[in-house]
């Protein structure tokens, strides 16, 4: 099937194409998604004897979310002097997601995963003094504590922007395998069968059009969230992407058609991406995350005050790191929406007052106004180190003339009150229009067990793959991730790669290279996910009903089987864009689905707080309910902490 490019398209691409060609490979553990929780999760594996190959659509040294930096690490809870154990974090009800077990796997790991993180070379402490006397120094750990300065909980991290270098030099030294510039198609299945356990994954060189088939004995997913379902935007990501552009939802789509159950996609959806017409991010002037706790001022000077979490107003600005009396720690930043851990803010009904004109716009973040540990924090550590803002903003302004000594960024224009927690605030890329439905950390992910493996057997998830967000739970579930991985593939043997499911993926991925005829016939990639994303814009936004839905997915069936068939790639660049597209579709439509399932569930007399799981069976959806904490039931332990030991009990650590 080796398709040879004629001589007008090797003239036009860079690189010497191969369509058809197969290239095998054959390792202990498949790591899909080379981003923080991918690297740390190659890292666990390779480290217990196993040969490991991780795959990433972009080069792994800078790869993922967290490539550029990051500049602070939450819920450092399992360490000496800490205020709050694990355990108690997760009886209060302060998860990510909703999900206990994984919330407690991830909060559980992230101090010993940025202790290793710091073995491997990642320099994260105060060596050269520069905040010694600082209420922000923790002179226990020298480390630098980030929103809440009364306790060690969150870290700004000294030299965040390394991180990902540091995680790749690793890899490299212990001699995981990376293949860069591959994109994973689909996950392979024992016997083919859809539900069976997955043995390995097809994947597509970006460069030369080859085609990857790996076989192993376990398959980690850390391909990040699910992103651009809703918008669409080409020549101005710089602006709309929150998340790493390349997170699309590949690993969420592959895993449900290999029959993954899929947990928490009725929320349709948080999925990370900004609108198009969003300010840069941490581009503009702003008091919460990496700028937090700047003084923001009115066009007149005119100071805005600040409160607590119980409404009393702050006055000083060591007042606005610290938790109240009611709390035993403070978040870090303006989403955590509950009040037990939710940080200083502005006054709430700051939009009020300046209807009534008592402050004039614009705002203007008055870094200048700070003290002068607090303005470098902000300006050098955090904005330094945040990997959407040390190259685009702290390099770039810097270049530019941009003085934090004097100089202010403003504030951008109000929306209404609703948009997000706190109601006034008015120009982070969250703000997006009405039919992008919000829902705070849970956008959809496959069902997990306490190994963090999925329904499917030998598949298991890390990062934003298994709905953990943040740089300290993506390592710290890697790490667990890789580990748990490494001890399913020593009960298996390999499972052997059917052939009919091969060739019919080797198909479905060179069709729209494989087109006879004009190309200015057929339709590009950017029309069709501009096609997909009009849908979910229509049919899946705030107010859904199931005519609406069951229309999208409708809409959705025509572009597959109409301007998807007619869609053209010039290159292997394009043709990953496609498969991209086609990832997108498969999403939309689990939203769409699980959005059904949901209004339907409502209606039901189940338990509140049951949990929805849905699972591709043929072409058909099939909706699996569990009671609420169903992973402290039988056959699991009666307590987080007795389950995490069971598991971690092989890897000689707990």
């Amino acid at each position: 099937m080796e398709y040879q490019a004629s001589a007008k398209e090797r003239l036009a691409w860079p690189y010497p194409v191969h369509y058809g060609k197969v290239n095998r490979v054959t390792v202990d553990v498949l790591v899909i998604g080379g981003g923080l929780a991918g690297g740390c999760a190659g890292l666990a594996a390779v480290r217990r004897g196993c040969t490991v190959a991780v795959v990433d659509k972009a080069p792994i040294k800078r790869s993922g979310c967290g490539g550029a930096g990051m500049d602070h690490w939450n819920n450092v809870l399992n360490h000496e002097g800490s205020p709050m154990t694990p355990e108690e974090n997760l009886e209060k009800g302060n998860t990510q997601a909703r999900q206990g077990h994984r919330d407690y796997i991830a909060v559980k790991g992230t101090w010993d995963a940025l202790m290793e993180l710091e073995k491997l070379g990642l320099p994260i402490r105060d060596e050269d003094g520069d905040f010694v006397g600082t209420a922000t120094l923790d002179r226990r750990t020298n480390l630098l504590k980030a929103y809440n300065y009364q306790d060690l909980v969150a870290v700004k991290l000294r030299g965040g922007q390394y991180i990902k270098p540091v995680i790749y030099e690793g890899l490299r030294r212990e001699g995981a395998q990376l293949f860069e510039r591959v994109m994973v198609t689909s996950l392979l299945t024992e016997g083919g069968k859809q539900g069976a356990r997955v043995i390995g994954a097809t994947g597509l060189s970006m460069e030369t059009g080859e085609f990857y088939v790996f076989s192993a004995k376990s398959t980690i997913l850390s391909s990040g969230y699910a992103c651009t379902i809703w918008t669409y935007s080409t020549e101005i990501t710089g602006n709309s992407y929150r998340w790493d552009p390349n997170d699309i939802g590949d690993g969420l789509a592959m895993a449900w058609k290999a029959g993954a159950q899929v947990f928490g996609m009725d929320k349709a959806g948080h999925t990370r991406a900004a609108h198009p017409f969003a300010w840069p991010r941490f581009g503009v002037g702003n008091p919460s995350n990496t700028w937090f706790p700047c003084t923001i001022v009115d066009n007149n000077g005119k100071e805005v005050p600040w409160e607590d979490a119980d409404g009393k107003l702050l006055t000083s600005i060591e007042a606005r790191n610290l938790p109240t009396e009611h709390q035993v720690y403070c978040g870090s930043t303006i989403s955590d929406v509950l009040k037990s851990v939710a940080p200083p803010n502005l006054i709430h009904d700051l939009p009020e007052r300046i209807r009534k004109g008592e402050f004039e716009l614009p705002l203007w973040a008055d870094i200048s106004a700070m003290p002068e540990d607090e303005r470098r924090s902000i300006w050098g550590v955090m904005i330094g180190n945040e990997g959407k803002s040390r190259y685009t903003i702290y390099d770039l302004y810097t270049r530019e003339g941009f003085d934090p000594d004097t100089d202010m960024l403003m504030a951008p224009i109000m929306v209404p009150e609703g948009y997000l927690s706190g109601g006034w605030f008015q120009g982070e890329p969250n703000a997006v229009k009405p039919w992008r439905s919000e829902s705070f950390g849970c956008q959809g992910e496959p069902a997990m067990d306490w190994n963090l493996m999925t329904s499917l057997d030998g598949l298991f998830v890390a990062g934003s793959s298994g709905g953990l967000e943040g740089c300290s739970y993506a390592c710290s579930s890697g790490f667990y991730a890789g580990n748990r991985a490494a001890e399913f593939g020593e009960t298996v043997e390999r499972g052997e790669v059917d052939q009919a499911q091969l060739d019919a993926e080797l198909s479905r991925v060179y069709a729209p290279v494989m087109r006879a005829g004009d190309p200015d016939a057929y339709i590009s990639w950017k029309e069709l996910w501009g096609g997909s994303a009009r849908v979910m814009q229509q049919c899946c936004g705030d107010f859904k009903t199931i005519p609406i839905l069951e229309h999208g997915l409708k809409w959705l069936d025509s572009i597959k089987q109409g301007e998807m068939q007619h869609t053209y790639a010039r290159n292997p660049h394009e043709l990953a864009k496609v498969m991209e597209d086609e990832s997108r579709i498969t999403v939309s439509e689990m939203f769409l689905q699980a959005c059904i399932v949901k209004i339907k569930t409502d209606k039901s007399d189940l338990p509140a707080g049951t949990y929805i799981f849905n699972q591709l069976v043929g072409d058909q959806v099939v909706t699996t309910y569990k009671e609420p904490q169903y992973w402290l039931k039988a056959p699991y332990a009666p307590t987080y902490l007795e389950n995490y030991e069971r598991c971690r009990a092989k890897e000689g650590q707990a």
